[in-house]
């Protein structure tokens, strides 16, 4: 990617400097800050370091002398024991003694419980074991009784060996920094991982410094000075914590043993390549920070200047800052990054041109015009993953960079949404985290699909696990710290069961110090038989004992074929001689069955039915090869089933559907699917119309005859062969002419008496209202009223001559 044309002897020194520092405030003497508290036990036959005392006025002030550097072992294997004996300044009782995961406290020496009269010792047996290659810090904590504060002795080694990560990889949020649902951070910009795999956050909007450990609680760092702002953040070797304050120009570093000192700003002027006081650095906006692997701290500020403030010894001027040159400026106190050869990179973005430089430690302290494109270029935008990281695109802003132990340099590819990495060994580019979109969504699946939001601050730990702060859902300031984990994570989208899908590709990249061993490649777990290694796409070689040197990649393709329908799940295991012996790619896919083909027979969509009436619902299950399908159908009406599921046979299933209401309905039906065949659904709409009921005049009879003055019954009856019994009222006329008011149809039924008829042919009508379910009807007649014949009184009377009388017998 870009190599190194100069490396001062410095680089192949490991520092035995813990926390050694020089402060100056505002042009005041320098100080230091001590703990209130001290320990009556103190660490016998201290190897401390040599230091220059002085340097231009600046005493160098040593933070703490205990401290013990051990040599270099293999990951998970034990070095040897070193021997530390404390010494009792005054009679004590100890209560614990601890060590972090890297250092094993071997049996025996000084016994917990046990009473030390002053001038006593003890000793304790140390064995280092690293956990992670690359350089080890740790720490021995004493508690006694006597002390209100425990004495700690810092350790320090290195560890070698192998790390595998997997691209795509599973990621998650790590979940103290997302209480309750909400972000915690605000406005965050940096992460820093020490040797012990602390993660270190830069919260700059929350003016704090806060740090994740092994437990995965998160703390905050405390500060006699208070902390404002920080924006870059550094650990050196000796973990050392550097950040930078922006809104007050300077640099605050918090030492192993909890002392404090401040880097203060300046307005003096200093070419480069040229020594400073630290009061004479003209800081203006400090911004990132990096530091190499031999615990030289560099720094860039708005101003376009870097820095360094190196390992103080004879060799860079006894921890007096240099200010070094670059011909390509920092503008904006942009991210820097140190390679372990003091290559320093940064990322330049300005007129349409985003790219990420590099140039050696040399060039930068001689001369201004020496630098090498890394990635990216005079386009801005995403392009080129697969191939070579300088004929890429990369986004318009970039929030930090970060080196593995391996050589592979990170960066938040922030306007992009992601993350990519460009391989030490081949400079090719890759997307190992995030798909371009904003979001928080993806965890516990793969981190290349998952949805990151404006990241910023990026950091590797020594088991390859990558961490990003990543803005939320709703916002890119309140922000998260999410992880990509160290096992991978295929996915796998639907497919035929009994069919082969086309190979997905695993990357697996050696990013620890030393070779990779693979013994061998196993699948493993409930369906394993349905995935299998592609062997025209794989380039790793998975013969036994097939190995990857640091910094190489390779990839691995894998074949699901599913043996039946539903969630499969296996896993690819690499027995190797990493830490844990092996390593793990998950894999997970989902099997599918072919569809039948499925419709509805009866009745045609968009059909018209009359109320009342039986709809026979018929649809068919058929494959044009195959057996047969075979399960049930599930019928519906807008929704709600209708009976019982029917049985399938000869392909078809049917259902007679009864009482639907006048209304467009939605009939459907669902195949439940068998072994063969997937279930399927169809539907379709239907039309239910009001039907016409019977409606007919019963009395009287069409043409009766009656006389004047005869009241007439007029009834009609309203009656349907199926469905419920109409209801509604029945309005009579006589020749056109309501006669009454209108009448509530009862049991089918409906009567008035007609009165006062004249003497004619009458026309006598019936018209039904019509209700939800029926519609209105009418009927009519002709009746015949006539004249009444006249009736009179005979009256007769007797006489014992009527004729004589002459009387007339008489009609009235």
């Amino acid at each position: 990617m870009f190599t190194s044309r100069f490396c001062r002897s410095v680089c192949v020194r490991l520092p035995i400097i813990l926390g050694a520092f020089i402060s100056t405030v505002y042009g005041q003497a320098p100080q230091v800050y001590e703990p209130a508290h001290r320990s009556v036990i103190t660490l016998d036959d201290s190897v401390i370091p040599e230091v220059a005392s002085t340097a231009a006025g600046h005493p160098f002030s040593k933070l703490s002398k205990n401290f013990r550097q051990f040599g270099l072992a293999r990951v998970g294997e034990s070095n040897e024991i070193q021997t530390l004996t404390l010494r009792f300044t005054a009679a004590d009782t100890l209560t614990r003694i601890t060590s972090t995961k890297d250092f094993r406290i071997e049996p025996g020496g000084c016994v917990e419980g046990d009473v030390y009269e002053a001038k006593s010792t003890c000793t304790v047996g140390v064995r280092f074991t690293p956990q992670g290659p690359g350089h080890r810090l740790g720490k021995l904590t004493v508690r006694d009784t006597a002390s209100a504060a425990p004495l700690s002795i810092g350790l320090l080694g290195e560890g070698s060996g192998p790390v595998v990560s997997f691209t795509p990889a599973q990621i998650t949020t790590v979940p103290s920094t997302f209480p309750s649902g909400a972000g915690l951070l605000s406005n965050a910009l940096s992460l820093a991982v020490d040797g012990g795999d602390t993660l270190y956050i830069a919260d700059t909007g929350n003016n704090a410094v806060r740090y994740v450990d092994s437990s995965g609680a998160i703390q905050s760092l405390s500060s006699v000075f208070g902390i404002a702002a920080p924006v870059g953040i550094t650990v050196d070797t000796a973990g050392s914590v550097y950040f930078t304050h922006r809104s007050t120009d300077y640099i605050q570093v918090l030492g192993y043993g909890g002392l404090a000192t401040i880097y203060d700003a300046g307005s003096t002027s200093c070419a480069y390549g040229t020594t400073c006081d630290l009061g004479g650095q003209p800081f203006d906006s400090p911004g990132g920070m990096a530091t190499d692997p031999y615990g030289n701290v560099f720094l860039n500020d708005q101003n376009g200047a870097l820095r360094i403030v190196p390992v103080p010894d004879d060799i860079f001027e006894n921890a007096i800052p240099l200010y070094l040159a670059y011909d390509s400026p920092f503008t904006g106190s942009l991210p820097i990054a140190v390679d372990a050869s003091d290559n320093i990179y940064s990322y330049y973005g300005s007129s349409g041109s985003c790219a990420i430089f590099g140039q050696s430690y040399y060039n930068a302290e001689t001369t201004s015009n020496a630098s090498t494109k890394v990635a990216g270029g005079r386009t801005c935008g995403f392009n080129g993953d697969g191939g070579q990281a300088r004929n890429a695109e990369i986004g318009a802003s970039v929030g930090q960079m970060a080196f593995d132990i391996a050589g592979n340099l990170y960066f938040t590819d922030t306007a992009n949404n992601r993350v990519r990495r460009i391989d030490g060994a081949t400079g090719i580019i890759d997307t190992i985290a995030g798909n371009g979109s904003a979001g928080q969504g993806g965890d516990g699946g793969p981190a290349t699909s998952a949805h990151l939001n404006a990241p910023t601050g990026v950091a590797v730990d020594s088991q390859g696990q990558v961490y990003i702060i990543s803005g939320t859902t709703s916002s890119a300031t309140t922000q998260v710290v999410r992880k990509v984990e160290t096992n991978g994570d295929l996915v796998f989208s639907g497919q035929l069961k009994g069919t082969s899908s086309t190979a997905k590709l695993v990357a697996i990249a050696n990013t620890g110090n030393s070779e990779l061993e693979i013994a061998s490649t196993v699948i493993t777990g409930t369906n394993k038989g349905d995935f299998s290694i592609d062997p025209n796409s794989t380039s790793c070689l998975l013969t036994t004992v097939s190995s990857l040197n640091a910094g190489r990649s390779c990839q691995v393709g894998i074949i699901f074929k599913p043996s039946a329908s539903g969630a499969r799940t296996a896993s690819l295991t690499l027995l190797d001689n990493t830490a844990n012996n092996s390593n793990t790619v998950l894999l997970s896919g989902t099997g599918t069955l072919p569809a039948p083909t499925f419709k509805i027979t009866a009745p045609a969509s968009g059909a018209s039915l009359s109320y009342g009436s039986t709809v026979k619902f018929s649809v068919s299950v058929a494959s044009a090869s195959g057996a047969a399908p075979t399960g049930t159908v599930k019928f519906s009406v807008d929704g709600t089933a209708f009976g019982s599921p029917v049985t399938i046979a000869s392909g078809a299933a049917s259902a007679n559907l009864t009482g639907l209401s006048v209304k467009t309905h939605t009939i459907s039906a669902a195949y439940s699917g068998d072994a063969n065949y997937a279930a399927a659904s169809v539907s379709e709409s239907i039309t239910v119309a009001k039907a016409t009921p019977t409606f007919k005049i019963t009395a009287p009879a069409a043409g009766a005859s009656f006389t004047s003055g005869t009241t007439v019954k007029f009834s009609v009856s309203v009656t349907s062969a199926s469905g419920a019994a109409p209801t509604g009222t029945v309005k009579f006329s006589v020749g056109g002419t309501a006669f009454g008011s209108p009448v509530t149809v009862v049991s089918g039924a409906a009567s008035i008496n007609l009165t006062g008829l004249s003497v004619k042919t009458h026309t006598i009508s019936a018209a039904y209202s019509g209700d939800g379910n029926y519609a209105a009807a009418t009927a009519s007649e002709s009746i015949s009223v006539s004249a009444a014949t006249a009736k009179g009184t005979v009256q007769v009377s007797s006489e014992a001559n009527p004729a004589a009388s002459n009387k007339s017998i008489g009609f009235v």
